[in-house]
């Protein structure tokens, strides 16, 4: 019998059609700086700028960039809205007229947004 040898799925950017993009320390700190700069949703052209940009410090395709915004800017909505509903059951925890912690007007709006996220 003999045994057929089975290639593991690389992370980095080698390989077939199957393996993840795995960013460089560098491309990350790139589009982390964009984003926090106020690029949430980048254009075809301005994924194709930063692909290119970003192709200097390793292996790159537009889709990649496309999906790091994407992910990115679902993980903040994520957080916000966990943020929102700890605030809200502190609230309801504890239902003063007047949030320990925030002003009345600031509660409103959160039980606000509460809602709609």
């Amino acid at each position: 019998m003999t045994s057929v040898p089975v290639r593991a799925p690389t992370r980095g950017g080698g390989g077939g059609g199957g393996s993840r993009w795995c960013p460089t320390p560098e491309q990350v700190m790139m589009l982390e700086g964009m984003y926090r700069g106020g690029l949430k949703t980048p254009t075809a052209t301005q994924i194709q700028q930063i692909t290119a940009r970003l192709s200097i410090y390793g292996k790159i395709q537009g889709k990649n960039v496309f999906y790091w915004f994407q992910n990115h800017k679902a993980r903040d909505r994520q957080k916000l809205r966990k943020k929102l509903m700890v605030l809200y059951q502190q609230h309801r925890l504890y239902p003063t007229h007047h949030h320990p912690f925030l002003p009345l007007h600031q509660v409103v709006i959160i039980q606000h947004f509460f809602f709609f996220l």
